[in-house]
C-alpha cells in the first residue's frame, strides 16, 4: 500500500500504462472489426441477391462467396455499394455477374474501392444505349483504387456504349496477383484497364502491375480501342507479372496495346506481350518466372534484338496449335530442354539445378490455324 502523498513506484506506473495501450487497442481493433457488413453468398441467400446487391451503409461491405452464385441484375448495376468492397472466397467459388439493360451508365460491380482477394469473378454487361454520354464497366472504383492480389476476374463488356470498359478506377489499379482477362468489344471506344491516377504522382500511378497473369482484348470500338491506359498518371509493370494484350486496329482515331508515352516495364521479370490484329510480340527482355501457358492458336514471336528466358524450376508450354517464332530470323529463346508431349504440344523447362542453360535456335514449325481470341485463354498459369 502506498502512503498518501507519496509517488507511486515508476514501475507500477508503467505496469497501468501498458494495460492503458493494450485496452486502446483491443478497443481501436473492435471498433475496426464492427465497421464492416458482411454479406455471405451461398445456396441459401442468394435468392435475396440474385436480383443484384445494393448497398446504402457507411461500414465497408465485406462479400463471402460461399457457393457458386449468380446475379441476374434487373437495374443498371449487378453490385453497386456507397462503401468500399471488398470480394473473398475460401473455397474459391465462383460469383457470375449478369447486367443487360439499356441505361446510360452500366456496371458489373460499383463502389468507391473494389478489392479482389480469392475466389472466382465471372461478369458479363450487355447493353443497346447508344447516346454520347453512356459508358459500360466491368468493374469500377467510383472514387479510389482496384485492388486485386488473387483470384481469378473474366469481364466481358458488349455494348454499343459510348466507353466500354473492362475495368476502371479513379484512382489506381493495383495488380499484385490472381489471373483477370479483360474482354471489352463495341462501341465507340474500348478500354481494358483504365486507371486514374487521381491527378497525383503520389498515388504511384494509374495501372500498377507488380504480379499475376493479365490478359487484355479491346477490340470492335469505331474510334478508339485502348488496352491498358491512366487518364491522367503513369502505367507501371513489373515485378513476376505475365501480360498479353490485344487491339484489332479498328479505332478511326487511336489504337494501342498500351501507352508507351506513360508505360514502363521495368525488374526483367515482367514477360508483356502485344498484339495489333498480328503475332503477339515481346515487348521488353525478360525471365519468366512464374509457370504460364503460351495462348492457343496462335503465333507468338519473340523479335530480332529480344531475348526471353525461364528461370530455374520455371516451365513454358506450347499448346499444339500455336506458333512459336525465335531463333533464326528471330530473337533469342533461352531454356534448358524442350519435352515434346503426345498431340504436338511443347513444354520448354527453364535452369535447373546444376545445369548451365542453354540457348535453342531451332524454328518451331508452324502449326494448327488461327482460332478465336475470345475462346482462348492467355498467357494462364499452369496448375
Amino acid at each position: 500500500m502506498f502512503q498518501s502523498g507519496e509517488p507511486a513506484c515508476p514501475c507500477f506506473t508503467l505496469h497501468i500504462s501498458k494495460i492503458m495501450i493494450l485496452i486502446l487497442l483491443c478497443t481501436l481493433l473492435f471498433t475496426s472489426a464492427a465497421s464492416a457488413t458482411e454479406y455471405v453468398l451461398n445456396s441459401t441467400s442468394i435468392e435475396q441477391y440474385k436480383n443484384g446487391i445494393h448497398y446504402t451503409g457507411e461500414d465497408k461491405l465485406i462479400l463471402v462467396i460461399e457457393d457458386d452464385a449468380t446475379i441476374q441484375s434487373n437495374s443498371n448495376a449487378g453490385i453497386e455499394s456507397a462503401a468500399p468492397v471488398t470480394i473473398r472466397s475460401p473455397a474459391n467459388n465462383m460469383l457470375t455477374i449478369i447486367v443487360d439493360n439499356d441505361s446510360a451508365m452500366l456496371y458489373g460491380i460499383k463502389a468507391p474501392s473494389v478489392s479482389v482477394e480469392s475466389g472466382l469473378l465471372y461478369i458479363t454487361v450487355n447493353g443497346k444505349n447508344k447516346r454520347e454520354d453512356t459508358t459500360a464497366v466491368g468493374i469500377c472504383a467510383g472514387s479510389g483504387n482496384v485492388t486485386i492480389s488473387g483470384g481469378s476476374i473474366n469481364t466481358n463488356v458488349n455494348t454499343t456504349a459510348h466507353k466500354n470498359k473492362g475495368i476502371s478506377a479513379s484512382r489506381s489499379i493495383i495488380v499484385t496477383g490472381g489471373w483477370i482477362v479483360t474482354s471489352q468489344h463495341g462501341g465507340s471506344n474500348t478500354f481494358g484497364l483504365d486507371g486514374g491516377g487521381g491527378g497525383s504522382e503520389k498515388s504511384g500511378g494509374g495501372v500498377i502491375i507488380s504480379g499475376g497473369d493479365v490478359a487484355v482484348l479491346s477490340t470492335g470500338g469505331v474510334e478508339r480501342n485502348i488496352g491498358i491506359d491512366s487518364r491522367s498518371s503513369t502505367v507501371r509493370i513489373s515485378g513476376n507479372s505475365v501480360i498479353i494484350i490485344y487491339e484489332d486496329e479498328s479505332g478511326a482515331q487511336q489504337n494501342y496495346p498500351y501507352n508507351t508515352n506513360i508505360t514502363t516495364i521495368s525488374g526483367g521479370n515482367a514477360v508483356v506481350f502485344t498484339s495489333t490484329g498480328g503475332n503477339f510480340t515481346l515487348r521488353e527482355n525478360a525471365v519468366l518466372t512464374q509457370n504460364a501457358l503460351l495462348i492457343a492458336d496462335r503465333t507468338v514471336e519473340i523479335p530480332v534484338g529480344r531475348t526471353l528466358g525461364i528461370s530455374e524450376g520455371t516451365s513454358l508450354k506450347k499448346p499444339a496449335g500455336t506458333t512459336f517464332l525465335f531463333g533464326t530470323g528471330y530473337g533469342t529463346f533461352e531454356y534448358a530442354r524442350a519435352i515434346p508431349l503426345k498431340g504436338g504440344a511443347v513444354i520448354f523447362a527453364g535452369k535447373e539445378p546444376a545445369q548451365k542453360t542453354s540457348t535453342q535456335n531451332a524454328h518451331v514449325p508452324v502449326v494448327g490455324l488461327f482460332a478465336g481470341l475470345g475462346a482462348a485463354v492467355l498467357l494462364r498459369r499452369n496448375e
